[in-house]
């Protein structure tokens, strides 16, 4: 006992002058670390921590309760998957990749909560950095919006690392302003919106924001192009925009219409010639449903489009027409709209006359949509007949397609039957921004992210392939200029009918 008490004493000097004097080594990248540790960024600058006490937080707010919790979960299901497989390879040098993944039921306020929570937000008193965050004009020309912050905005010392695969328009436009604000990486949202993630009139504040999937826009060409070629609709009197009355049914219209004016000055040599509207942002006739109730809204949309199709399509003549409908909805108003057509036309004689053309944009839920239209009309036609989705991602159960993405997406373990387009889009944002991640071996900070992800395309790994000519730039932070169409099947499977990619001849013949 005396021998170690005489330890004890020559030792605990030793111990206390370690725990008192012990600092992190500084470092610039993981390879100035000792194993088992990475090089981190911290308040007090770079220093070598430890693994384990080290995870890389995303943060992630979509759907998880109310009508549209489908896109949510799946969103969130197919980052998850991509986490886990990068988790289960040791992570990004041993470091674990977590999804702090918070519920906004689509709730704009909810969304602008969860971005101030996410990013542990500090007001400042400084003016704001970028125009999103207190010109509310721009955002809501309605009016009735406030702006997110009259003041410039910082991320606290609890804030996740970057921001990944949110869900939704109306919610992006309260989220993405705080996260740019406080110079946050925004990363492969689930919309397609031109507002504020495809805006250039701020380029130090566009730097932050990062988009995989093809643009609303880009959408709305393609499918306005397959209308044209493939259905023969000849003219803005013979198309119809079923959208949500807010920024993501604004941006579905906005984008036929600016495809109508393109398409009617300067068509592609295969494309008829459109006739010129006489205004543009009025001349296509529209119906609207609110984001709130969808299946209300939607059965409304119906009673107004036979309206309108009797008295502006039928009335005075005895032709056969084709309308093409372009769909910015969800789930839930295009099944309730689709079904109450296609009902009518079953039990009206004259109605037969119309061909009706249904094309949904990519977030509509492509899966969710396919279930529920599963079934016929009282003549036997199933509901699904003449019913497209452009999609952002490739067809996932084509057995033809070997491309890098998609055979990792189809193997992975445990396999399911219930793969799904929006899942897919998630695993492929996640894989996307993992490989930035594995591509830099210095301190994860804004700033230095940016420069990786401005590097990154599929030339320079082929694994990352999605369409044609995929990869972020300094001067494009879009990844992905693809669209994929889709039939739905009366199985609920899907079927592709055409290939459109920016800047090069459509591929608008259908195939197996």
């Amino acid at each position: 006992m005396k021998i170690l008490a005489k330890l004890l004493v020559v030792f605990a000097p030793i111990v206390l002058a370690c725990s008192t004097e012990f600092s992190p080594r500084p470092c610039e990248a993981d390879g100035d670390c000792s194993s088992n540790q990475a090089c981190v960024a911290l308040a007090t600058g770079t220093a070598c921590i430890s693994v384990g006490e080290a995870p890389i937080k995303i943060g992630m707010s979509a759907p998880f309760g109310g009508p549209n919790h489908d896109l949510g979960a799946k969103m969130s299901a197919g980052i998850q998957l991509a986490f886990t497989e990068q988790n289960d390879k040791g992570g990004i040098r041993g470091r674990t990749l977590e999804l702090d993944a918070r519920d906004d039921a689509y709730d704009p306020s909810s969304a602008e909560a969860n971005a101030r929570a996410l990013l542990d937000v500090v007001p400042t008193n400084e003016a704001p950095r970028c125009p999103s965050t207190k010109d509310s004009t721009a955002l809501y020309p309605a009016g009735g919006a406030v702006p997110v912050s009259t003041t410039s905005l910082d991320r606290g010392p609890n804030a996740v690392l970057a921001v990944l695969g949110n869900v939704g328009t109306p919610t992006m436009v309260r989220f993405a302003p705080i996260a740019v604000e406080t110079q946050t990486l925004f990363f492969g949202a689930f919309t397609g919106a031109q507002l504020i993630l495809r805006d250039d009139t701020c380029q130090s504040c566009k730097r932050y924001i990062f988009n995989v999937r093809a643009s609303y826009a880009q959408e709305a060409r393609a499918t306005l192009e397959y209308f044209a070629q493939y259905h023969g609709v000849k003219d803005y009197k013979h198309l119809i925009s079923f959208d949500q009355n807010d920024t993501y049914g604004q941006a579905g219209y906005s984008g036929l219409s600016n495809a109508y004016v393109s398409l009617s000055q300067s068509p592609p040599a295969n494309l008829p010639t459109l006739p010129p509207m006489t205004n543009p942002t009025t001349d296509i006739p529209r119906f609207r449903y609110e984001r709130v109730d969808p299946v209300g809204g939607g059965q409304q949309a119906v009673s107004n489009v036979i309206n309108h199709v009797q008295n502006d399509v039928l009335s005075g003549n005895t032709d056969s027409h084709v309308v093409g409908i372009m769909m910015t909805n969800v789930y839930s108003a295009a099944e309730v709209f689709i079904k109450g057509i296609k009902d009518w036309q079953a039990k009206t004689p004259d109605a037969a006359r119309v061909k009706f053309v249904f094309s949904n944009i990519s977030f509509t839920g492509p899966n969710s949509l396919a279930t529920r239209l599963q079934g016929s009309d009282a003549l036997g036609h199933p509901y699904s007949e003449n019913v497209y989705v452009s999609q952002v991602v490739p067809n996932y159960a084509d057995g033809q397609d070997d491309s890098s993405l998609v055979k990792a997406y189809r193997n992975l373990q445990p396999a399911t039957d219930h793969r799904n387009f929006t899942e897919f889009e998630g695993y492929i944002s996640a894989r996307i921004f993992i490989a930035g991640l594995l591509a830099q071996k210095q301190a994860y900070t804004t700033e230095s992210l940016i420069q990786t992800f401005e590097n990154l395309n599929a030339t320079v790994d082929s694994s990352l392939v999605l369409g044609a000519n995929s990869g972020f730039s300094a001067k494009d932070h879009n990844y992905s200029k693809t669209v994929w169409g889709t039939a739905i099947q009366s199985d609920g499977t899907f079927k592709n009918v055409y290939f459109w990619q920016q800047g090069a001849a459509p591929e608008l013949q259908p195939y197996q």
